[in-house]
């Protein structure tokens, strides 16, 4: 075969694998169509409401910049999660695409009693479920939640906040250091705390931003905090 042949034989080859790769993306398009649409007008309102670019909104969001560039430019492979989008309609102050009549879809979970933040509480032996409330829908399974007494968290837990955590999902104080956790005593007690490492190996301190730390705490089990509903805080 002459050199111009094989020239123009990998010339055709080229153009057709260029063509069926727009083809798998225009498949991928039309299939996300509807939903792609509506989170690109989601961003957009966005950004004019805040007056930031995508990389910026993002950043102040707390969302990966890369998360909003791709789908504005078109080269994502999915829509948003409804994670990230709580997350900018939260920091942009406009309504969820997410949202029906005004109201953000939700899952009931249960509440198991109180934890302290600052005040010794003492569960209920059996730890029994109390109530329910409402959990954002990409919560993840074993969602629980515990509602806050006292102010030694304050400023980031106030007394009559929810706080979610995984119920199942149970960890050693080792793995949970300096991370602020739901908190459970040998000797009883439940607290929202930071672990942090005590004096000797085995010994763990549970620091508070307003109040003395508890030292050489016998923890039982700690759960890292997932998330926050203050709109029941006691001011």
């Amino acid at each position: 075969m002459h050199a111009q042949h094989i020239i123009a034989f990998m010339q055709t080859d080229q153009v057709r694998n260029c063509k069926q790769t727009k083809f798998d993306v225009c498949a991928k398009m039309q299939v996300m169509d509807e939903a792609q649409k509506k989170t690109v007008d989601f961003i957009q309102r966005a950004m004019e409401k805040t007056g930031l670019d995508a990389t910026n909104l993002a950043r102040s969001s707390k969302v990966a910049p890369s998360t909003l560039t791709r789908l504005l430019n078109g080269t994502a492979a999915t829509t948003l999660s409804a994670r990230t989008i709580l997350k900018i309609a939260d920091f942009a102050g406009i309504p969820s695409p997410l949202s029906e009549n005004g109201r953000i879809a939700s899952k009931a979970v249960p509440v198991y009693g109180y934890v302290g933040a600052g005040e010794k509480v003492v569960p209920p032996e059996d730890c029994g479920q109390i109530d329910i409330t409402d959990a954002p829908m990409w919560s993840e399974e074993g969602t629980s939640a515990v509602i806050v007494k006292g102010d030694s968290m304050f400023p980031a837990y106030w007394a009559g906040d929810i706080v979610f955590f995984d119920a199942d999902r149970r960890m050693s104080p080792e793995d949970c250091l300096f991370m602020e956790c739901v908190v459970y005593l040998r000797t009883g007690e439940a607290y929202i705390k930071q672990i942090q490492m005590g004096r000797r190996s085995g010994e763990f301190v549970l620091s508070s931003y307003n109040a003395p730390p508890i030292i050489d705490a016998d923890i039982d089990w700690a759960s890292p905090i997932t998330f926050v509903d203050r709109r029941n805080r006691k001011r």
